[in-house]
């Protein structure tokens, strides 16, 4: 803190802030490190502050809501391409047509699998990490939207949800593959076309509307935002005559 005494200029200094203790009553025995949790990598939790805007709903808040729900799907994925894996037969002859269809489902799954696992990953990553910023302080909002919008993040968590949808299609093709080998292996491939032929109209379904969607959810996007500009200008335009006034900001 600064002020004049006659012409002379004083600086008073802000007492250092007293370090808070934890109360006698709340110690315990089991507050120290335990031995065997010693050797283990140094870790230190972020601080806790009972901010009550901590329990407002914000816009960060509502979109990692949509993800949550990504990631619930892509994690029954997960464990369903898993054992769709194990269950197809492993002893294929590639020679013959039937061999070729087993192994090219086998390798469809193997590819739903990697993409499911990187949704769960990336998107289960992204929340914790933004929540916990969320929750970091008074500058908690501003913290996490700042990591929320970091070109990487933002990359890795587009890339994970196409992947997700992307994988879909792919699940139903593969179990094409699954059924003709099923059939096949009792001398009964003629049954399985039809059945073969919906699941194959099934994915191309399934691509369509994805791409609809995502095309008509760009399209609204940029309707929003081509009607904000004038209202955003508008509004930039008094903020600067008032700045550029003679007696500068009157609020």
């Amino acid at each position: 803190q600064a002020f004049l005494v006659g012409d002379t200029h004083i600086v008073q200094h802000a007492p250092p802030i007293p370090k808070m203790h934890k109360p006698a009553m709340m110690c315990s025995e089991h507050d120290a490190l335990a031995g065997p949790l010693a050797a283990l990598p140094r870790s230190e939790s972020m601080d806790v502050n009972n901010d009550p805007r901590f329990f407002s709903n914000n816009v960060i808040a509502k979109r990692l809501a949509a993800f949550q729900t990504i990631c619930v799907v892509a994690s029954l994925m997960v464990g369903l391409s898993v054992k769709q894996m194990f269950l197809l037969e492993k002893s294929i002859d590639i020679t013959t047509a039937t061999g070729v269809v087993q192994y090219t489902g086998f390798c469809l799954m193997c590819i739903v699998f990697l993409l499911d696992l990187t949704t769960v990953i990336v998107l289960i990553q992204q929340l914790f990490m933004t929540f916990r910023l969320l929750t970091v302080g008074p500058t908690g909002f501003e913290i996490a939207k700042s990591y929320y919008l970091n070109p990487n993040i933002v990359t890795m968590r587009h890339m994970a949800v196409k992947g997700f949808f992307f994988s879909l299609p792919l699940f139903i093709v593969s179990s094409v593959c699954m059924v003709w080998t099923t059939f096949s292996a009792s001398g009964t491939q003629m049954l399985a076309i039809p059945v073969m032929v919906v699941f194959v109209l099934m994915a191309f379904l399934l691509w369509f509307i994805n791409a609809k969607h995502a095309s008509i959810f760009k399209e609204r996007y940029s309707l929003a935002k081509i009607h904000e500009e004038p209202l955003i200008n508008h509004v930039e335009s008094f903020s600067s005559r008032s700045r550029g006034g003679w007696f500068g900001l009157d609020v």
